[in-house]
C-alpha cells in the first residue's frame, strides 16, 4: 500500500512538474535589433506564459553565423528571427526545418497570406521558411512639385504611358522628371511580363527567358526614358569633369553644391521602401507609388521579402513554430511590432520605423491604415496579391554567378549602346541558364540527402 501511495505521489509530481514546466527558445535577431526583439518577445510571453524567448544577437550575414555555430559544435538557435542571405545554403547542410505540417491547416495562413509570398520559400514543394517582412520596389513621389507644376495627382495604378506622360511634363530648363533609373529596366523586366520577374527570370520554368520575357521591354522603356535630354537628373552629372575642376551639366542646371531631388527640383525618385530611413527626412510632402504597369498585364507590384526560419534541430519544434507565426502572419504579433515602431516616434508627421507586414488579415490592415505613413504604401498593401518578388538571389543557387558574371556585363553593353538586346538575348540566356541547370542539380543532390536524413535528424533530438 505504502508503495503503491509513493508511486501515485510521484506520478502527481512529474503531472505537476510537465504542467507548469517552461520551454525556452533561443532566437536569433540582427544585432541592432536585439532590444526590439526582446520588446516583441515580452509582449509574446504575456501570451504564451509556458514559452520563454532568449533573444541572441548574429551579424545581418545569417549563413555564416550558423556556419560558426556548427563549426564550434555549438547548438543553433530555434528560431532565425530575421535574414535576407542565400536560402538554399542552410537548407543544403540540413539546418531548416520544413513547415508544411504546421501550415496546412492555418487558417490565417491560407486566407491571409498571398500565393507570391507562400511560393517564395519552397523546395520540392516544401515550406523552408515564411516571409517576416516586405520591402517595395517603388517611386517616390513629391507632390508639392507636382502641384508646383500643376500636374494632377496621378491613381496609384498608373500606367507606363501615365508613368512618362508625368516625368516629360516635369522635365524643364529647372526640372528634371527622375532622379535615376539605375537597376530600373532589371526591376520593370518583374512587371512587363507576366511570367518573369527579376532579370526576366521566370519561376515556373526556373530559366531566363531574355528573349520573350519582360527583359526586352524594360530595356527599351529606359532607353526612351534617358535618350529625352534632362529627363534623368542623375545622368547629367560627369564625375571626370568635376575631378578636373569643371561644372558638369548637373551643377550647371541645379546649382554647383545641388542635391536636385532634396531640394524639389525633381519630381520622382526610384526608391524601395528600405529606403525610409533618408526618405522620411525630405523636406517636401511626398508619396510611394508602386512602379507603373501595363494595363494589357495589370499590376504587378515587385517585392523583397525577409524571411524567418525554424532550425532542424529545435527540441520544441511546435513552441518554435509558435513564435515564428507571431514573428510573422499571426494578426496579434504583426500589430504587436508595429504598435513597438509606433512608440519609437515620428518626425515632420512621419513614423520613424515601420514595416510592410506579409499578411492582408483585416485586422492589420485596419491597423496599418492608421499609421503616419505615406498613403501609397497603405495601397500596395491593400494589393498584396498583386506582388511579385524580384529578390530572386535569396531562393535561386547559382544566382549571383548567372546575374553578375553573364547577363550583367551583357546589360552594361546594351546601356552604353555597343549592342542591341534583341541581338544578344539568346545566347545571353543560355549561358545563363546553363549557370542555373548546373546549380540546381548540385543543389537538389543536398536536398535529397537532406529530405532522407531529416526523419532521423529528429529521432535524434526527440531521443527515440
Amino acid at each position: 500500500m505504502k508503495k503503491q501511495n509513493l508511486v501515485l505521489m510521484m506520478l502527481v509530481f512529474l503531472l505537476v512538474t510537465s504542467i507548469f514546466a517552461k520551454v525556452t527558445l533561443t532566437v536569433a535577431v540582427w544585432n541592432w535589433d536585439v532590444e526590439k526583439y526582446k520588446k516583441i518577445a515580452s509582449e509574446f510571453t504575456k501570451l504564451y506564459p509556458d514559452i520563454e524567448i532568449n533573444i541572441v544577437a548574429n551579424e545581418p550575414d545569417v549563413n555564416s553565423f550558423l556556419t560558426s555555430l556548427v563549426a564550434a559544435k555549438k547548438p543553433l538557435p530555434d528560431v532565425v528571427a530575421q535574414s535576407w542571405e542565400a536560402l538554399p545554403y542552410p537548407v543544403s547542410q540540413g539546418w531548416v526545418y520544413p513547415l508544411d505540417e504546421f501550415l496546412k491547416d492555418d487558417a490565417d495562413y491560407n486566407k491571409y497570406v498571398p500565393s507570391s509570398i507562400k511560393e517564395a520559400f519552397k523546395y520540392n514543394g516544401k515550406t523552408y521558411a515564411i516571409g517576416e517582412r516586405l520591402h517595395f520596389q517603388g517611386i517616390v513621389v513629391n507632390l508639392d512639385l507636382m502641384k508646383k507644376l500643376n500636374l494632377p495627382v496621378p491613381p496609384y495604378g498608373w500606367s507606363t504611358d501615365l508613368f512618362k506622360q508625368y516625368l516629360r511634363r516635369a522635365t524643364t530648363k529647372e526640372y528634371s522628371g527622375i532622379n535615376h533609373l539605375w537597376d530600373f529596366d532589371t526591376v520593370m523586366a518583374a512587371v512587363l511580363n507576366k511570367n518573369t520577374t527579376y532579370w526576366s527570370f521566370n519561376p515556373s520554368k526556373w530559366e531566363f527567358d531574355l528573349v520573350n520575357g519582360g527583359w526586352i521591354p524594360a530595356i527599351n522603356l529606359q532607353k526612351e526614358l534617358k535618350s529625352i535630354p534632362g529627363l534623368v537628373s542623375d545622368d547629367l552629372k560627369n564625375e571626370e569633369l568635376r575631378n578636373k575642376g569643371q561644372l558638369d551639366d548637373y551643377q550647371k542646371k541645379f546649382g554647383k553644391d545641388a542635391d536636385a531631388f532634396r531640394e524639389s527640383k525633381v519630381l520622382t525618385g526610384f526608391h524601395g521602401t528600405w529606403d525610409w530611413s533618408w526618405v522620411r527626412t525630405l523636406p517636401w510632402n511626398l508619396d510611394y507609388y508602386p512602379m507603373p504597369s501595363d494595363p494589357k498585364i495589370g499590376v504587378r507590384q515587385p517585392i523583397h521579402i525577409n524571411y524567418a526560419f525554424m532550425t532542424s534541430t529545435t527540441k520544441y519544434p511546435k513552441e518554435a513554430f509558435t513564435f515564428l507565426k507571431f514573428l510573422t502572419y499571426d494578426p496579434r504579433g504583426v500589430i504587436t511590432r508595429l504598435k513597438i515602431d509606433v512608440a519609437n516616434g515620428e518626425e515632420n508627421g512621419r513614423l520613424i520605423d515601420w514595416f510592410i507586414p506579409v499578411t492582408k488579415h483585416p485586422d492589420v490592415i485596419k491597423y496599418f491604415e492608421s499609421l503616419k505613413i505615406p498613403n501609397g504604401v497603405k495601397w500596395m498593401l491593400s494589393n498584396l496579391d498583386k506582388t511579385v518578388r524580384v529578390d530572386m538571389w535569396k531562393v535561386v543557387p547559382g544566382w549571383d554567378q548567372a546575374t553578375w558574371d553573364v547577363i550583367f556585363p551583357v546589360n552594361e553593353r546594351i546601356r552604353k549602346g555597343e549592342v542591341q538586346p534583341q541581338a544578344v538575348a539568346a545566347e545571353t540566356q543560355e549561358k545563363a541558364n546553363s549557370i542555373i541547370k548546373n546549380a540546381w542539380a548540385d543543389f537538389s543532390k543536398k536536398l535529397a540527402e537532406v529530405e532522407k536524413n531529416f526523419p532521423n535528424i529528429r529521432k535524434q533530438v526527440e531521443g527515440k
